[in-house]
């Protein structure tokens, strides 16, 4: 895959049906690479589902962080033999990507 190539990803929840409450257990989102969603669209569907608040009320993503440098970033994770992720702040909850597509919202500190 090329550094330039954009991954598209569709977020699919597959652990907690409720948003995040009062734990320190994250709410838990598959990335489908093979989607048509963005990666950026599809942190923010998990931040929505988290927080239970609407995709359209949310601050984008760019507001945050460079989307074109997290594609490019994961894209470079996928590459390498070790487990790598990349954490951020948004919407004040921490957010974890891995390279293998999961991606992890923790509750709000």
């Amino acid at each position: 895959m090329s550094k330039t190539e954009m991954h598209t990803a569709d977020a699919r929840e597959y652990e907690s049906e409720n948003p995040l409450r009062e734990s320190e257990t994250p709410l838990r989102m598959q990335a489908d690479w093979s989607g048509s969603e963005t990666l950026d669209s599809a942190v923010t569907c998990a931040i929505s589902r988290a927080t239970g608040v609407s995709v359209t009320e949310l601050a984008p993503l760019y507001e945050y962080m460079d989307p074109d440098a997290l594609h490019e970033f994961v894209a470079s994770m996928r590459d390498r033999e070790t487990e790598t992720s990349i954490t951020f702040r948004y919407e004040g909850h921490d957010v974890t990507v891995r390279a293998d597509g999961e991606i992890l919202v923790w509750p709000a500190r």
